[in-house]
């Protein structure tokens, strides 16, 4: 049985959304000087470091043969296709409204279980998908330009896309530990990365400073790495729906950050899509733990 929470229990869950909120304003700072497709390379490249050492324990674990599909659909899906049209997305847009889209995450894996697994949608399931709707329609009202609505468009699709993923990664980590999936998953995502990367970089112009080599650091190592372990950590200590009821603090940082350090200025639709999206995160997740309660 889990220990009553306290505040050092919600440390690593706020530490989580902060690191994942900084992760859109760091990409966002060098999106002129390294192309998307290369920038989403090289930050997978560099996670490989931690989430090996992370994983060291389970690396002799044995997969079966009839697994490995799934992992390379969560490593196409998940690791290369969403992460490679997130930093495009922030690349058109600001690092605030990518970050509140990419909010909707909680919401699209339950579309698409509900698809894919055939899970029932029950009427809070359709409230919510219409707050989503609503919200994203509301932010996109107040995009600041063709750029702004093809980057909202783009992390859109990168949220199906892990939507999409993060149902098959539930039937892996049912049977393996949840780094070991991650671990092996964005090894695969590589056999894809790095032959964009390499054309990304033939085809676009790339500017090697050192604040792009800290960002690209910080992107691989904190972002994708210490991110993973602090997100463990915090699934150890809490239910996952409560873990989940603290999404919307991702772009609440990101909004922070992009304001304190991009200059970023927000517009009220910005505001409400906030409300808007936030609720549609607590009440998925909430059903997600009633229906959950109902089949024990």
């Amino acid at each position: 049985m889990k220990a009553a929470p306290n505040n050092r229990t919600f440390f690593p869950l706020m530490l989580t959304f902060f690191f994942w909120g900084s992760v859109y304003v760091a990409g966002k700072m060098i999106a002129r000087d390294i192309p998307p497709q290369l920038l989403a390379c090289l930050r997978c490249t560099v996670a490989m470091a931690p989430l090996l050492l992370m994983a060291r324990g389970h690396l002799s674990t044995k997969i079966a043969r009839e697994d490995w599909k799934y992992f390379v659909l969560v490593g196409f899906l998940g690791y290369f296709l969403a992460i490679s049209l997130i930093q495009l997305g922030i690349s058109l847009t600001s690092a605030s409204m990518a970050s509140l889209i990419n909010a909707l995450t909680p919401v699209s894996v339950t579309v698409m279980a509900a698809l894919i697994l055939k899970e029932r949608i029950t009427p809070v399931k359709v409230l919510c998908l219409i707050l989503a709707l609503a919200g994203t329609a509301v932010v996109s009202s107040g995009a600041g330009g063709q750029g702004d609505l093809l980057g909202i468009a783009v992390v859109l699709i990168s949220v199906l896309c892990w939507g999409t993923a993060s149902v098959y990664m539930r039937r892996l980590t049912s049977s393996y530990p949840a780094i070991l999936v991650t671990t092996y998953s964005m090894a695969i995502s590589l056999i894809f990365h790095i032959p964009a990367g390499i054309f990304s970089a033939l085809h676009q112009s790339v500017v090697i400073s050192p604040k792009a080599v800290v960002m690209v650091l910080y992107l691989g190592l904190i972002g994708s790495g210490l991110s993973q372990f602090t997100w463990t950590k915090s699934l150890s200590l809490l239910p996952a729906s409560t873990c989940s009821l603290f999404y919307p603090l991702q772009p609440t940082f990101s909004a922070l950050l992009g304001a304190l350090i991009l200059g970023e200025q927000f517009r009220p639709t910005f505001f409400i899509g906030l409300l808007l999206i936030s609720a549609d995160v607590v009440l998925s997740t909430r059903e997600s733990r009633r229906q959950a309660v109902k089949k024990a």
